[in-house]
C-alpha cells in the first residue's frame, strides 16, 4: 500500500524531498492562497530538485544549478489572484486563479519524479509563516510503480485541471496554462503501467470544495464529499470534533454547523466538539475569551446535539509558542473513525455550504474500528486541549478576521480587465498584454518593474494602438521585467508576468566564463551540484579543479611526474588529456541514453543552458580562437561527435519511446554537426589526412552530404 505521512508543524519542507530511488524530477504543481516566492524557489524547489548549493552562501552555484535543472522540469504555482502579483523566476509559472466572490484557498501540491509521485495536502500556505512558524497539519500520499492508487491520483489531477479553468484570459492559448495542462497529461502517461495496490488498510480520498463553471463541472462541497464517503463506509457519523482557526461572522445561527448536524446520524444523541482560538489569561479562574461565534454553541441545540468547547493550543508539542492554523475534522460512526485535514476552515466558503465557495482541498482518511492500530494513528494527530467547562458563561468575542498569515491579503485587487502578461524572449523581445476591454478602469497606467519602474503603457497610448484586446510591445533590455505594476484611480496592484517559451530565456551572464571542458565536466558529472560549486569556487579565485567525480591522477599507471625536465612533455600531457576526456565523454553518453519523460526535458537535454548544443558551440569557439594546437581541438570535436553518434537510448515505462527519441535526436545530431562543419571550414589549417577524417565523422552524423 502507499505510505501515508502526517505532520503538525513538523518539518514541512522535508515533504518536498524525494524518497530514495525516486529517480529524476519531472515536475511539480502547487496551490496556495498567500505566497512567498522565495520560499518556493529556494526551499521547496531546492529540495524537490535535490539542489545542494545553498542560496544564501553559494548564490551563483545555486542560480546556475536551479536554472540548469528547471529547464527540463515543469514547475508552477496556482495562486489566488489577490496574491499572484509576485516577483518570481520565469523558469517557473505563477498562475492567477480568480474565483467570483471567493478565493483559491487550497494547499495541495503534486510532486512527480520518474519512479515516485507524492501528493501533499496541507493547511499551510507557501509562506514562511506556513512552513516555519504556524502550527499546521499536512499529510502525504506516496505512490510508486509497485504500489499505486490510481483513483486518488486522478482525484488530484482532476481538481488541478479544474483550477486551470479559473485562470483569467484565453486559457487555451495562455502558455502557462498550456504548460500546466501538459504536465498533468504527462503524469497520466507516466503511470499507465504502474501496478494498482490490492488492499488498503486505511481508505483515503481527496475531497474538495469548488465553485461550478458549467454542468460539466458542477460545484463541489468538502462537507458533502466527507459525509457521503463516510456513509459508503457504514453509516452517518454520530459525533464530530472540529478544529479551525476561523469561522463565519457571528449571527443567530451557523449555517455550516446546521448542515453538519443535518447530515449526522438520527435516532441517538449527536455530539459536537469545537476547538476554537482563545485569548488566554494568566488567571486560570478568569472567564475564557473565545475568538469564535456563539452560534457554534447555539445552533446544535436545534438539532438535539450536545456541544463541548475546547481551546486550541498556543504551544506546540515542544512547548514553543506558535499560532494555530491547522484545519481538522474527526468523525465517528458506529463502525469507523474518520479524519479530514487540509485547507477548509469551518466556514460556509470553506466547507461548500451556500452559493459562494472557495477552492479547497482536503484528505479524508477512514479506518474501521476493528483496526485499532490505525485508529490510534488518527487519534494521535490531535494535541491535548483544555476544555471549557461552562461555555455558556464564556465571553464569545466573535471570529477573528480571516486574513490568513498575511494582512496584505486585503490589498487592492487588480481589476479583472487585466487578463495576462507574457514575456516573449529571443531576438525579438516583446511583452504581450491581454485585456478584457469592457472591464478595464477608465484611466490606467502599466509600469515594468526592473530595478526601477519604467512606464510601459497608458490608457491614451492603448487607444492610439486601436484599443485592441491584445497588444505586443517591444522590449529593448536583455533581461525581462520582474513583474508589472498597474495604477488606476489612486490604487495600484502588481500583475504577474510569465514567459512564452522558457527555452528562449537568456542564460545568466556569468556562464560566458565557462570553458568547454568546464561545461563537459558539469554535463557528465554524477553529482552536478558538486560540479557547479567547484566551478563557481574556481571562478571566484579558489583554484579548485573541476573534476567532479573524476580523479585525473588515477588515470595514469605511473607515479605523478616529478622530473622537471619531463614535467612539460607535450606528448604525455596530450595523452593524459585525451584519456581523461574520453572517460568524461563516455559518461556523458551514458547520461544521454537515460530515459526522458517529456519533449520539454528532451529539448532541454539537447539545447538547454548547459546542454549538448551549447557545449558544441563552446568547443567550436575555442578551436576557432586557438592560437595553435588546432589539430587537438579538431580531434576533440571528432571524438565528441563519435560519442554522440554512439548514443543508444534506453526507454522506460512512461518515457518517450525509442522511436520518438531517435526522430528528434537524429535531426538534432545532423544539425549540430552541420553547424560545426560550416563554422570550421574557413579556418581549415590541419593536414589533409586529419581533415578527411573530420569530414568522414561529420558525414556519418548527417552533417555533410556525400
Amino acid at each position: 500500500m502507499s505510505k501515508r505521512k502526517s505532520a503538525i508543524s513538523g518539518a514541512m519542507l522535508d515533504l518536498w524531498r524525494p524518497p530514495q530511488h525516486a529517480g529524476d524530477a519531472i515536475g511539480c504543481l502547487a496551490t496556495t492562497f498567500t505566497f512567498h516566492p522565495g520560499l518556493f524557489d529556494e526551499q521547496c524547489l531546492g529540495r524537490f530538485l535535490e539542489i545542494e548549493s545553498e542560496p544564501d552562501r553559494e548564490d551563483l552555484a545555486f542560480l546556475l544549478e536551479r536554472e540548469s535543472r528547471l529547464g527540463g522540469v515543469y514547475a508552477g504555482v496556482l495562486v489566488d489572484h489577490r496574491q499572484a502579483g509576485v516577483e518570481h523566476s520565469l523558469r517557473w509559472d505563477v498562475l492567477r486563479v480568480r474565483l467570483r466572490n471567493a478565493k483559491q484557498h487550497a494547499k495541495v501540491s503534486l510532486l512527480v519524479w520518474r519512479d515516485h509521485i507524492r501528493i501533499i495536502v496541507a493547511s499551510a500556505n507557501l509562506t514562511e509563516s506556513g512552513y516555519r512558524v504556524n502550527q499546521e497539519v499536512a499529510a502525504t500520499i506516496d505512490l510508486g510503480p509497485e504500489s499505486f492508487d490510481r483513483e486518488i491520483l486522478m482525484q488530484g489531477i482532476t481538481f488541478l485541471r479544474s483550477l486551470l479553468a479559473f485562470v483569467p484570459g484565453e486559457t487555451e492559448q495562455a502558455p502557462e496554462v498550456h504548460r500546466a495542462g501538459k504536465f498533468l497529461k504527462n503524469t497520466e502517461t507516466l503511470v499507465q503501467n504502474w501496478r494498482p495496490r490490492r488492499h488498503r488498510a486505511i481508505r483515503q480520498q481527496l475531497v474538495f470544495t469548488l465553485p461550478g463553471i458549467d454542468p460539466d463541472q458542477p460545484s463541489r462541497s468538502s462537507l458533502e464529499d466527507m459525509i457521503n464517503t463516510c456513509r459508503r463506509r457504514g453509516s452517518s457519523p454520530n459525533s464530530a470534533l472540529i478544529a479551525s482557526p476561523f469561522f463565519d461572522l457571528d449571527g443567530k445561527s451557523s449555517p455550516v454547523t446546521a448542515a453538519l448536524c443535518k447530515s449526522m446520524a438520527r435516532g441517538g444523541m449527536r455530539r459536537l466538539s469545537f476547538c476554537v482560538p482563545a485569548i488566554r489569561d494568566d488567571d486560570p479562574a478568569a472567564t475564557p475569551r473565545l475568538a469564535a461565534p456563539k452560534a457554534l454553541l447555539e445552533t446544535p441545540k436545534t438539532y438535539q446535539a450536545g456541544v463541548t468547547v475546547k481551546m486550541l493550543p498556543q504551544l506546540d508539542r515542544d512547548k514553543n509558542r506558535r499560532p494555530w492554523h491547522a484545519k481538522m475534522i474527526a468523525l465517528q460512526g458506529n463502525s469507523y473513525s474518520a479524519l479530514m485535514i487540509g485547507s477548509s476552515n469551518f466556514t460556509c466558503f470553506g466547507m461548500g455550504v451556500g452559493p459562494y465557495r472557495n477552492a479547497e482541498a482536503n484528505l479524508l482518511s477512514i479506518v474501521d474500528h476493528s483496526m485499532s492500530n490505525e485508529s490510534r494513528q488518527l487519534d494521535a494527530l490531535w494535541p491535548d486541549m483544555d476544555q471549557i467547562m461552562d461555555p455558556e458563561s464564556a465571553e464569545w468575542m466573535g471570529p477573528q478576521p480571516e486574513f490568513e498569515e498575511e494582512e496584505h491579503a486585503v490589498t487592492p485587487v487588480l481589476p479583472s480587465g487585466f487578463l495576462s502578461a507574457i514575456y516573449r524572449a529571443g531576438e525579438k523581445r516583446q511583452i504581450i498584454l491581454s485585456f478584457s476591454t469592457e472591464r478595464l478602469p477608465e484611466e490606467w497606467e502599466i509600469y515594468a518593474c526592473t530595478p526601477t519602474e519604467r512606464k510601459l503603457l497608458s490608457t491614451a497610448e492603448w487607444h492610439d494602438l486601436g484599443s485592441q484586446p491584445s497588444i505586443e510591445l517591444a522590449w529593448a533590455e536583455a533581461q525581462p521585467p520582474h513583474r508589472l505594476l498597474v495604477k488606476w484611480s489612486g490604487a495600484e496592484a502588481f500583475w504577474p508576468i510569465n514567459v512564452e517559451d522558457i527555452r528562449a530565456l537568456p542564460p545568466p551572464a556569468e556562464i560566458e566564463g565557462m570553458t568547454a571542458d568546464d561545461m563537459l565536466m558539469i554535463l557528465a558529472a554524477a553529482d552536478p551540484s558538486a560540479a557547479f560549486r567547484t566551478w563557481t569556487h574556481k571562478l571566484g579565485g579558489k583554484q579548485q579543479q573541476l573534476a567532479g567525480d573524476f580523479d585525473n591522477d588515477l588515470d595514469s599507471a605511473t607515479p605523478a611526474e616529478l622530473d622537471p625536465l619531463r614535467r612539460h612533455d607535450l606528448y604525455t600531457t596530450f595523452l593524459h588529456r585525451v584519456r581523461r576526456r574520453a572517460r568524461v565523454l563516455a559518461q556523458l553518453r551514458e547520461k544521454l541514453e537515460r530515459p526522458v519523460y517529456s519533449r520539454q526535458a528532451l529539448d532541454w537535454r539537447f539545447r538547454g543552458l548547459i546542454g549538448i548544443q551549447p557545449l558544441a558551440d563552446r568547443f567550436v569557439r575555442e578551436v576557432v580562437n586557438a592560437d595553435g594546437f588546432a589539430a587537438e581541438g579538431l580531434l576533440t570535436l571528432a571524438d565528441f561527435l563519435i560519442v554522440l553518434r554512439e548514443v543508444k537510448y534506453q526507454p522506460a515505462s512512461g518515457s518517450l519511446t525509442e522511436a520518438e527519441f531517435n526522430q528528434e535526436y537524429q535531426s538534432f545530431l545532423a544539425a549540430i554537426s552541420s553547424d560545426m562543419w560550416t563554422r570550421l571550414l574557413p579556418h581549415h589549417t590541419v593536414s589533409s589526412d586529419l581533415f578527411s577524417f573530420w569530414e568522414g565523422v561529420v558525414k556519418k552524423c548527417g552533417g555533410v552530404s556525400d
